[in-house]
């Protein structure tokens, strides 16, 4: 949620323009590792505490605590300081720390003040009044890991059994707690970018989690995380008010909220985590969880303890090297009287030279006042061309605000234009409706008009039909007179024809023989193309030929026999083998096997037996043949007998025969499917997926081979990846199979180009895997695909049987001449056939004629009635059209009327238009003097760049002087000082006299040399004596700094090892009172092994046995089970909770690995804890604790999470919250009860 920027609208001198009001606030988030998270905190400044006029326009406030908390980390110093400076520091920070828990708490104080939307109303606060602060009240999550939402978890008091399903959300519910309250990734050992654990595709989501405060109020902290450009910005809020993430740390301190210690906070990856904890980490965790100012006092002994055997080892080394000082000493002492000869010449030469460097310092000196001057004159200058920027940059944003009002407006105006547009079209199309219906109204005139015309043209047809029919009548009586005369030559005629028809007959029917050769030859063309396209034929052909003989002979027999096998054992009817003996020639070997071969067709039908399996095979996918084949080839000469009850059939099969039987089980395998994430990663496939056959061979097959969980991957899955990354993927899949199988899978079969690799998990231990991968040939030899010879025959073939087509095609064409001139004599005879009976029809249509005549006359009379009714028809059209122009008229008048406004508004437009283009050359115009005032600030900057290098080689110039001359002056005495100051010679002479002493110098050639020689001895000498006084002075300190430190351990032990020692009592009752509930045979306690009485480096041994006889043992691997390992581990963490101050405690999977008795005893037993006055009954200590305070009356918060339920458990103080999410639940189920 971006707060938007409230903008308030004034007119000053009748202009538009707008004032923007926007503080933000950027605060880097520390609760991310390789993610950039920025706070935005935008509005009013409601947190920090600047509400006072001093700080007007500066930059936004920072945050004091972490650097006094970065301070107080970074100021423990080295052993050798003084002990009064380390107590006057600590002071100071411990005062520093009080004023800013002071000042933290009255922020939360405020923050509850201002909301009162989380007071814990009548009902809750009875409901939760005995819970400790920090415990949660409820939980929000939007688009959070597998979670869309928003989803709400309402906790209560005692026990929040969260039960559901793997993959469901259980662990989403536990990363919204960690990263909801201020903590990083590092809690959940899981991925460390919180981008990963917002729910795919979203780019928003948020975490809103209720603590409780006290017993009227709670504290609700929400974190807004919003994904820009692969970047997560967090918003914090603490009672809807945005805060920083220091405040966040500071809520972590005051509720308690330690989730990062293993003993309150474990989620499921930490589990191993804990047990790996060594007996050092797992005291320190444990004084965590009671009192962090326990494990903080352990520590601070711990480093007193460090800094005391550090500062006594300083000790002796710092007096083994005084004296190794002092032997150098007197050696360099010896060496320096060489050097008295030249040191009166040295002296004069050293005299000048200070002096020299003395008289250039205050030339330079003076040069840089001269710099000062000019940088103070060019910033002047600056700040004024700086204002004018700032005047012009000003316009140029009134400019920009008036720009976008009128900018507005125009739009505004188009829009209306746009509008009155769009009526224009429904008003033409309304006036082409209108236009229509006038159309349709004059059609129906214009029908009626031409139906009179046509009425009057029917009484003429009725008069012409009347005149015709006498006409045909006399026709009639004229043909029969006709016909009588031409009976004789048509007998004649009739005979010829028929002897011509039959001629035509006989030469028809050897066209027609020559026709038949010529299709059958086609027919068997087709059938070898098919042949050769039959892969069952071809797979059975090439599996027969790959085999060893004595196989090849066994089924070859079987073949022969079958008839006889199924009469023998009544696979099939005798009288279906009898109708198929009928359709083959048995004589014909050919025939034989085609016999043969329909017969195991049928039994494969009938679902009986199949084989060899070979046969109903079918590559769908030539890529992949190679694979299919190295996967099935075991198998292609085998039979699957479907009724394995059949003894006597699977006997004859196998001893008789000795063929290789497998048989069909009664259960059917479910087959996996290559989801989207699996295509993702690079599966392809599966091998069930790469062949079509019968359901029945590819569940046979199932029984013997790993067809569920065979599949194909890309060469990228592998190529080039680690073995860890190899190890994911092959994890991935185990588990995504394991879940569409519903059953636990550890192991894998798939294939990558030429390799085929096996994984395989150990049953033992998980932990422990083999994966192993060998090579196949890229080549197939028994499943069939059509092959570059194939298609070449295949061709061949099919242009032989287009050259037979064409002959086809020609002894047709002759056959439609004979057909035609067959016809034609055929009509001629059959014209004289129907000349006899048109005498009959001709009698009968005479008949007919007079009625018709009768009838006309009749029609003629009713027509003339009709001409009234079409008169009355007209005047009923003509009322419509009028009806019809007047809404006509009314559209017209509304268009012209919009048509004014529409010119009025393209005159506004105009106007406003003009008006925004006149600003935008005023915006232009201010942008190019503003460019040119910014050229000449930006020259004024570089002017004072320039003054400012100067200035600073200068001043560096005058550092080394004063260096030269003070490493200078150290070396003279007082009295040589003095004569320097004497010296009130110019430069040049100085330069003079230092001329006049080089030569003398020249007498002795290597006299620099010997004069830097003196002085590096004179400086070592000086050196070495500081350093043994420096060191006397440390080994003093020293001294008293390891009397401090025993004083500090004797007064800081005795309390804190008294609370220790009872807290580890009352720890090691709960654990034996906890033991002894499980199980009265099971014991155990709790040992704290020190090095020393001063607690240097304790020790905290957790010793169990599970028998009465057996002697105690410390928890490892070597001694206990997994089951009574994770047993102690959490009654340890139960034992423990009535001394933390922890509001709640997450434990996920604290079942795992325990059966249902221990399961059921640690449900109850939390039942126990949750419910004090239980508590007080069972494990009430009889022991007077003098040093510490149990809490027994209040009521812990438990967060259980657990793929399953046990059963028989009193489910009377748990609270039970189901997960409905994840594979298997239905999209919006409950709706209908909402």
């Amino acid at each position: 949620m971006k707060p938007t920027n409230k903008r308030k609208k004034n007119k000053p001198e009748n202009k538009r323009h707008a004032k923007k009001n926007k503080i933000t606030d950027k605060n880097k988030d520390l609760s991310n590792d390789n993610c950039e998270v920025i706070d935005l905190i935008e509005g009013d400044p409601i947190i920090q505490n600047n509400k006072s006029g001093k700080s007007k326009g500066k930059s936004p406030q920072k945050i004091q605590s972490d650097k006094k908390n970065e301070s107080h980390n970074n100021s423990k110093k080295g052993a050798n300081k003084h002990e009064s400076s380390k107590k006057t520091k600590k002071s100071k920070k411990n005062d520093n720390i009080t004023d800013n828990s002071k000042s933290q708490s009255n922020w939360l104080e405020s923050t509850l003040l201002q909301s009162t939307s989380n007071n814990a109303g009548p009902e809750s606060s009875d409901r939760l009044r005995k819970l400790k602060k920090g415990a949660i009240i409820e939980i929000t999550l939007f688009n959070w890991m597998v979670f869309s939402g928003p989803i709400k978890l309402k906790a209560s008091e005692g026990i929040n059994l969260i039960a559901a399903a793997n993959a469901s959300g259980k662990s989403s519910i536990v990363c919204a707690l960690v990263f909801g309250l201020g903590y990083n990734s590092s809690v959940l050992s899981r991925n460390k970018e919180l981008i990963n654990f917002i729910k795919k595709g979203e780019k928003k989501s948020f975490i809103e989690i209720i603590l409780k405060y006290d017993e009227t109020r709670n504290v609700c902290v929400k974190r807004i995380m919003n994904i820009n450009d692969n970047k997560v910005e967090s918003i914090w809020l603490v009672n809807n008010i945005k805060t920083n993430f220091s405040n966040i740390l500071d809520i972590q301190k005051e509720y308690y909220l330690n989730l990062d210690n293993l003993i309150t906070f474990m989620p499921q990856e930490n589990v191993s985590k804990f047990s790996r904890l060594n007996p050092e980490e797992l005291f320190e965790y444990t004084l965590l969880a009671i009192d962090g100012n326990l494990l903080k006092t352990y520590k601070d002994i711990n480093d007193i303890i460090n800094n005391k055997q550090v500062g006594e080892k300083k000790l002796v080394i710092y007096e083994h090297e005084i004296v190794e000082e002092e032997k150098l000493m007197t050696n360099l002492e010896e060496k320096k009287g060489r050097f008295d000869e030249l040191k009166n010449l040295i002296y004069t030469v050293k005299l000048y030279k200070v002096k020299k460097h003395m008289i250039i310092l205050e030339k330079r000196r003076e040069d840089l006042k001269q710099y000062k001057v000019k940088i103070d004159e060019l910033t002047k200058d600056k700040d004024k061309q700086f204002k004018v920027v700032k005047k012009y940059l000003r316009e140029i944003e009134k400019c920009h605000k008036i720009i976008n009002k009128v900018s507005l407006k125009v739009n505004q105006k188009k829009n209306q234009i746009k509008e009155a547009i769009s009526k224009y079209v429904i008003w033409n199309i309304k006036l082409d409706e209108l236009e229509q219906g006038i159309v349709k109204e004059e059609k129906i005139m214009e029908d009626t008009v031409k139906n009179l015309y046509n009425n009057s043209h029917y009484a003429k047809d009725i008069d012409y039909q009347i005149k015709k029919t006498k006409r045909e009548i006399k026709e009639i009586e004229a043909f029969f007179s006709e016909k009588e005369k031409n009976n004789k030559r048509t007998i004649i005629r009739e005979t010829e024809l028929q002897t011509e028809l039959k001629e035509l007959l006989n030469e028809s029917k050897k066209i027609m023989m020559k026709k038949y050769t010529l299709q059958s030859d086609i027919d068997v063309i087709t059938n070898k193309i098919k042949k050769a396209r039959n892969y069952e034929h071809i797979q059975e052909e090439r599996m027969l030929n790959n085999i060893d003989f004595v196989f090849r002979e066994r089924i070859v027999n079987y073949k022969r026999n079958l008839k006889n096998i199924v009469r023998t054992h009544n696979l099939i009817s005798d009288d279906f083998v009898d109708d198929l003996t009928t359709k083959y020639d048995v004589t014909k070997i050919s025939s034989q096997n085609e016999l043969n071969n329909a017969i195991a067709d049928e039994l494969a039908k009938r679902d009986i037996l199949y084989g060899p399996i070979c046969k109903y095979i079918k590559c769908k996918n030539p890529e992949f043949d190679y694979i299919l084949e190295f996967f099935l080839k075991k198998y292609f000469n085998s039979f699957l007998l479907i009724k394995k009850e059949n003894q006597e059939l699977l006997e004859a099969l196998y001893k008789n025969h000795k063929l290789s039987v497998i048989t069909m089980s009664k259960e059917t395998h479910e087959f996996c499917h290559v989801t989207s994430e699996m295509k993702k990663r690079g599966v392809i496939c599966f091998l069930y997926e790469l062949f079509e056959s019968p359901e029945v061979i590819k569940h046979g097959l199932s029984n013997f081979l790993p067809l569920t969980i065979a599949f194909v991957i890309n060469d990228d899955v592998i190529k080039n990846k680690s073995t860890d990354e190899i190890n994911e993927f092959n994890n991935f899949m185990i588990k995504e199979l394991s879940k569409q199988l519903n059953e636990e899978i550890n192991s894998l079969f798939y294939f990558c180009s030429n390799n085929v690799h096996r994984y395989k998990i150990s049953s033992y231990n998980k932990n422990v895997y083999m994966h192993t991968f060998s090579y196949i040939k890229k080549s197939c030899n028994i499943l069939y695909s059509i092959t570059s010879d194939i298609e070449r025959d295949l061709d061949l073939l099919f242009e032989k049987k287009q050259k037979y087509i064409e002959e086809l095609k020609e002894v047709e064409e002759s056959l439609h001449e004979l057909d035609k001139s067959k016809k034609a004599k055929n009509d001629e005879h059959n014209k004289i056939i129907l000349e006899r009976t048109e005498m009959k029809i001709k009698k009968e249509r005479l008949v007919i004629l007079n009625n018709d005549l009768i009838k006309l006359q009749n029609d003629l009379n009713v027509y003339l009635k009709g001409e009234d009714i079409i008169d009355q028809k007209k005047k009923s059209i003509m009322k419509n059209i009028t009806s019809i122009n007047g809404e006509k008229i009314k559209v017209c008048e509304e268009y012209f009327l919009l048509l004014k406004e529409h010119v009025k508004w393209d005159q506004e437009l105009f106007s406003e238009s003009r008006y925004l283009n006149k600003w935008k050359r005023y915006m232009s115009v201010i942008k190019n003097i503003n460019a040119e005032n910014e050229e000449k600030l930006n020259a004024t900057k570089n002017l004072i760049d320039a003054e400012i290098t100067n200035y600073t080689t200068c001043l560096n110039d005058i550092k080394e002087l004063e260096e030269i001359i003070k490493t200078k002056k150290s070396a003279l005495t007082d009295s040589e000082i003095q004569l320097v100051d004497e010296i009130n010679l110019p430069l040049e002479e100085i330069n003079k006299k230092l001329h006049e002493c080089f030569i003398q110098q020249r007498l002795f050639p290597d006299i620099e040399k010997e004069e830097e020689k003196y002085n590096l001895i004179a400086i070592q000498i000086q050196k070495h004596k500081d350093n043994i006084e420096n060191k006397k002075k440390d080994i003093e300190n020293l001294k008293i700094d390891l009397q401090n430190y025993d004083k500090q351990i004797e007064t800081m032990i005795p309390n804190w090892s008294n609370e220790v020692n009872e807290y580890i009592i009352f720890l090691n009752h709960n654990f034996q009172k906890f033991m002894n509930f499980i199980n009265p045979d099971y014991d155990g306690k709790i040992e704290l092994v020190k090095k020393s009485n001063k607690y240097e480096k304790c020790q905290l041994f957790v010793k169990v046995k599970f028998k009465k006889t057996s002697p105690f043992l410390s928890l490892s691997v070597s001694h206990q089970s997994g089951g009574e390992r994770s047993l102690s581990t959490m009654i340890y963490i139960l034992s423990i909770q009535k001394l933390t101050k922890n509001g709640f405690y997450v434990l996920d999977e604290l079942n795992q690995g325990l059966d249902q008795v221990n399961e059921k005893k640690i449900f109850e037993l939390l039942s126990c804890l949750s419910n004090p006055i239980v508590y007080e009954q069972h494990f009430l200590h009889q022991y007077n604790y003098k040093y510490i305070n149990i809490d027994y009356k209040s009521k812990p918060q438990y967060f259980i999470l657990t793929p399953q339920i046990i059963r028989n458990i009193p489910f009377k103080d748990i609270t039970v919250h189901y997960l409905f999410n994840g594979f298997g639940v239905i999209e919006n189920q409950f709706d209908d009860l909402l």
